[in-house]
């Protein structure tokens, strides 16, 4: 009898452990609130505190329908208790959208010139306006040319030193050109002018390489003097006044004002010893991610492009990591990033729209990846070294089912892979702003057959390229 009490007691003991607690996330709810289905909190980083409670049990998040504005990144630490499996999903399929910026109510003032003015409410910088959930234009030189093929427009003449005179102060603007050999970009921040009245630059480290800006592709941005079009904006950083050029139709007393604040909006973080564990993140909606351009330091092993190591999604030291059915638009930088060590990750039904870098970075020591059933369309809408996927250091790939649409240069990077199964992948308008060369293509072979993707080139293109390389050697 007593045997029997024990078993009974070790399996009740054994149910109870495994139960999921379930943290229920409303934006009418109360951070006070204990996080159940009838009293649920409000914020995403309270239901991580939350979590945290619960550590060695499964827990899953809830998020009810809505924006939730993100003050800053919410990360799951080693550092701190963790749960033994954490997912993170939309209560019942609702629409769940994961702001990294900031809602702003505003006064707006006519200025002149069709351009209107607003006192921010407190000292903030973005380099991102959205109104009506449209992304608006920062004040640029030359204006936005949908039909241009680069940088939706370039000139020779954006950095000339009579166009510099003209701008006043433009200390805080950024240069934006592809490199010399037009196989990626280079960016600048503008530190003055000297006495010659030329730019004073920092920057184009985003190549291992030292280049030179190409003469003509390209641009001048963030610059007062530049507003001049509609749709273009400027934050004067140190008046604390944002300046808005509406297009026609815009109704600024009743128009949503969005801006972007931070770069990361979930970060995933195990240690070597203490991994995150079946991290599962599903039906979530990520935007309004600040752009990193400026950040793009770290170069990875046999790559001679610099990156950021951040994203909208960071994940690092894991063990089964999947992301599933979620959405990525208007990132400033790179939507995900896995990072460290990673054992069984998944990316499948994602969407990854405008992005200004790359759509998923795999870095580090992974075994066992799948890129499966995503659609991937007009990346590196800023970093033109930015592709649909980097993988760096992967054993293990398997990557089906994807569709590339409108890339600068080629969808796909793999360096230093091991065993790979790439099939029925869709590739379409590739190499729309930097050339098709040897540095940015590479020929490797799929189970000792070529697939109908060769990093990110459809077949019968490679073998067009490989062809005119050998008549030039």
């Amino acid at each position: 009898m007593k045997l029997l009490i024990c078993l009974l007691l070790s399996v009740s003991c054994g149910l109870a452990f495994a139960q999921t607690r379930y943290i229920y996330v409303s934006t009418t709810g109360d951070d006070v609130h204990s996080g159940s289905l009838e009293k649920p909190v409000k914020s995403l980083r309270r239901a991580a505190e939350i979590s945290q409670i619960n550590k060695g049990k499964p827990v899953s998040i809830q998020l009810m329908g809505g924006t939730y504005y993100l003050p800053e990144p919410v990360t799951f630490s080693y550092e701190e208790e963790i749960p033994a499996d954490l997912e993170i999903t939309s209560y019942q399929n609702q629409t769940v959208f994961i702001s990294a910026g900031r809602r702003l109510s505003l006064d707006w003032q006519y200025l002149n010139n069709g351009i209107y003015r607003s006192f921010l409410p407190e000292k903030i910088i973005f380099e991102r306006l959205y109104v009506d959930d449209h992304l608006q234009t920062l004040a640029r030189y030359p204006n936005v040319d949908k039909k241009s093929k680069v940088f939706n427009g370039t000139a020779e003449d954006a950095t000339f030193y009579v166009r510099v005179l003209t701008w006043g102060n433009p200390v805080g603007g950024y240069v934006h050109a592809l490199d010399e050999n037009k196989e990626g970009s280079l960016h600048y921040r503008i530190t003055g002018v000297d006495d010659t009245d030329n730019l004073e630059l920092e920057g184009g480290w985003q190549s291992r390489q030292k280049l030179h800006m190409s003469v003509k592709d390209r641009f001048v941005e963030n610059v007062f003097g530049e507003l001049d079009a509609p749709g273009e904006w400027f934050l004067d950083r140190s008046l604390n006044v944002l300046y808005y050029y509406p297009r026609s139709g815009t109704d600024l007393t009743h128009a949503k004002i969005e801006v972007s604040n931070i770069k990361n909006s979930l970060i995933l973080s195990g240690s070597a010893h203490d991994m995150l564990k079946h991290v599962s993140l599903k039906n979530l909606h990520f935007i309004h991610n600040e752009r990193t351009f400026m950040h793009s330091k770290d170069t990875l092993q046999g790559h001679d492009r610099a990156v950021y190591r951040g994203g909208a999604v960071m994940i690092e030291n894991t063990l089964q990591a999947s992301i599933e059915n979620c959405t990525f638009k208007d990132s400033g930088g790179n939507a995900i990033i896995f990072d460290k060590f990673n054992q069984e990750i998944t990316v499948k039904g994602c969407l990854f729209s405008e992005i200004g870098a790359t759509g998923v970075i795999v870095s580090g020591t992974c075994d066992r990846l799948e890129i499966n059933e995503n659609l991937f369309a007009n990346l590196g809408i800023i970093e033109k070294q930015g592709v649909a996927v980097l993988v760096n250091a992967v054993k293990n790939i398997n990557m089906r089912h994807n569709t590339f649409f409108g890339m600068p240069g080629p969808s796909v990077r793999i360096d230093r892979n091991t065993r790979m199964e790439v099939a029925n992948n869709s590739v379409f308008k590739e190499y729309q702003e930097i050339e098709l060369t040897p540095a940015n293509i590479s020929n490797f072979t799929l189970d000792g057959h070529q697939d109908d993707l060769i990093n990110g080139v459809q077949k019968a293109d490679y073998k067009l390229f490989v062809e005119k390389l050998k008549r030039e050697d």
